[in-house]
């Protein structure tokens, strides 16, 4: 489930990543697969 911000001035683009990787993590999280490791995959995606 996403989080909803309702701070001014927070950009909601970072929030929607971090979002991301939150639930991308919860559904792998039997993978063992680190925040590190994810940020790296991405990474290597773009």
């Amino acid at each position: 489930m996403a989080a909803v911000v309702k701070e001014e001035g927070t950009d909601y683009s970072e929030a929607a990543y971090v979002d991301s990787q939150y639930e991308y993590l919860q559904k792998h999280n039997s993978e063992g697969i680190t925040l590190e490791e994810l940020r790296r995959r991405r990474a290597s995606q773009r």
